[in-house]
């Protein structure tokens, strides 16, 4: 069900949904990163994510991306661009695969277990709190990217108007997902807070926008191969 109001995503009522933990896979990287966790733990662990990302200077990463997106499929840019920024090598096909079994209501299996070990080994092979953090940068910036370039090319202006309305109007993100105090799953409507609020509010919210914009300034020239739109 879709609850009424995204005023829960300030409210410590209304929890993350949590993950239960496993040594290795998807469910260890759920129940590993900031994402999933809640009090003093996520505290320490978003300062984890928070200190990469504070290192990656946004202007620099837009640099990065237009030069990536020039030559690249759009959709593989963000990670691209961050990997490279955060100092690892990652495969663009393993980091989409852990994305879309992401979220703790969803099936991960051997193939995305295996995708995330891999992942673990280009982070440096330790199944701690830091590759966790890196590994979830990269993972919760994939699709959510991607769809905010999408959907911003759809709107006019220059690319800096374009994402502003794109993220008004059409969240990449539409809905977020919370256990209400009866225990009940409820979805939360990202409208005006596309980035979401409260403890959980994306960190990298600097650093996604200026990613799409510099695809979406490649992306209009028109200068880019048909096959990597």
């Amino acid at each position: 069900m879709k609850h009424a109001s995204s005023t829960v995503l300030a409210d410590p009522a209304f929890r993350v949904p949590s993950a239960t933990y496993a040594p290795h896979g998807v469910a260890w990287l759920r129940a590993t990163v900031a994402r999933f966790s809640s009090g003093t733990t996520h505290h320490r662990r978003r300062g984890i994510t928070t200190n990469l990302l504070t290192a990656v200077d946004p202007a620099t990463l837009r640099e990065r991306a237009r030069v990536l997106a020039a030559d690249r499929p759009f959709r593989t840019v963000a990670v691209e661009a961050l990997a490279e920024a955060l100092h690892v090598r990652v495969s663009t096909e393993d980091v989409s695969a852990v994305a879309l079994v992401y979220h703790p209501h969803l099936n991960a299996g051997a193939e995305e277990d295996q995708a995330v070990a891999r992942l673990v080994d280009c982070c440096g092979g330790e199944w701690n709190e830091h590759t966790a953090a890196k590994i979830g940068v990269l993972v919760q910036a994939c699709a959510a990217t991607s769809n905010l370039v999408a959907n911003a090319l759809k709107c006019a202006g220059d690319a800096g108007t374009a994402i502003a309305t794109a993220l008004r109007d059409d969240p990449p993100v539409p809905t977020t997902r919370r256990i209400d105090p009866t225990g009940t799953a409820v979805e939360v409507p990202l409208a005006g807070v596309p980035f979401g609020a409260g403890a959980h509010a994306c960190p990298g919210h600097e650093h996604a926008v200026a990613i799409a914009c510099a695809i979406v300034e490649v992306l209009r020239r028109g200068t880019v191969r048909d096959d990597l739109i």
